[in-house]
Parts: C-alpha cells; structure tokens; sequence
C-alpha cells in the first residue's frame, strides 16, 4: 500500500468516525413568530424615533403594535410548538437550570427556542407595549373621566411616557443580550429570527 493509499485510508476513517458530531437545521420560528417579531421592531423604533407624540400616525402604529402584541399572545396559546408558552414561560426551575448551565459555560440544550431570560425580556416588553396602548386609549378617550386617577390627564401622560422611556432601556438590553448570547451559543440568532432556522449539534451519542 503506497503512502497516498494509507493517507486516504485514515482520511476515510476520520470522516466516517461515529465520533464527529454533526450539525443539522432545525425549523424553528414560524411565519408568524418572525412577522410580529421584526413589526412590533419597527413599530417601537417608528413611534420612539419618528413619529411626533400625539400624531394620528403615532396613534395609528402605537395601535397597530399593540394589535400585533396581542395576535402574539395568542399564538402563544394555539400556535406552533416553540412559539407556545408552555415552551419557554420562565418558571422557577427552567431559570435555575438555565443559569446553572451559563456559570459553568455550557450550552442550555434544553431551550431550543427562547430562553428562560428570554422570555422575561420578551414578557416585559409585551407588558410595556400593551400599558403604552391602555394608557394612549385613556387619554383619547372620556370613558373613565369620573375616576379621578385614570380621568386625570396628566397622571395618564406621565404613566405613558414612563412606559415609552422604559423601551430605550429595554430595547438596547435586549440586542445587547442577543448578540452576546449569539457569541456564546455560536449560533447567529439575529439570522435565525429571519430565517426560522436554527444549527443543532449532535453528539455523537444522539447519532444513529
């Protein structure tokens, strides 16, 4: 057997060693999720950026925004598997087993999808969003005009632009936490919210 031969041999070997993990694309985020994901982007920068407080075009996106906020919501509800909430709802033990595998700098294999803190950057934003939509309604509105707290204009005004101001905060926490978490699970989740896929690794002990 020439030099070349014993070469190809082990080259053979290496490539069809059962020990090599192997990466795979996985179906991920639905239409939907993706749609009202980069919408609900556009629509906070258009009304924080853009549009003059007050205007019928602030109004009309703040609504639009809080409409598709809600049609997120109940996705989470009746939708595809990953955007459900019974998926990635940070409860006590996903967030422990979760930062468990952070401090000792292992992926979390067990959240395909969102992250438990994710999730609460995700649930915090939707919260903040559908204040801004209630608080925006009450003050274009008399409906509780005879209640002295939410029929007290001003109140309603500070309320509100609390809620907008807390979005400069969020919003950059959040790109902030997406980049890093990229860099860390070296998977490019900015993509995989345009896409819908994500990369899976599997060990060799996953592999037929």
């Amino acid at each position: 057997m020439s030099q070349q031969d014993m070469i190809d041999v082990v080259d053979d070997s290496v490539i069809n060693s059962p020990n090599i993990p192997e990466t795979r694309q996985v179906k991920v985020w639905d239409i939907l999720v993706r749609f009202t994901h980069w919408t609900v982007a556009a629509g906070i920068i258009a009304n924080l950026l853009f549009t003059e407080d007050g205007s019928d075009l602030h109004i009309y996106v703040g609504y639009t925004v809080v409409g598709l906020v809600v049609l997120r919501l109940l996705w989470g509800l009746i939708g595809t598997h990953y955007a459900r909430f019974t998926n990635f709802f940070p409860t006590p033990t996903r967030l422990k087993h979760h930062l468990s595998d952070i401090s000792a700098r292992r992926a979390d294999e067990q959240h395909l999808g969102h992250n438990p803190l994710a999730a609460i950057m995700m649930l915090s934003l939707w919260a903040v969003i559908i204040g801004l939509g209630i608080t925006g309604y009450l003050m274009e509105t008399d409906f509780f005009s005879h209640i002295q707290l939410l029929g007290n204009k001003d109140v309603l005004e500070e309320i509100h632009e609390l809620l907008a101001n807390s979005l400069y905060l969020l919003v950059p926490l959040h790109i902030i936490a997406a980049i890093a978490m990229s860099y860390w699970q070296r998977q490019n989740l900015i993509k995989s919210m345009i896409t819908g896929q994500k990369t899976v690794t599997d060990k060799p002990s996953d592999m037929k």
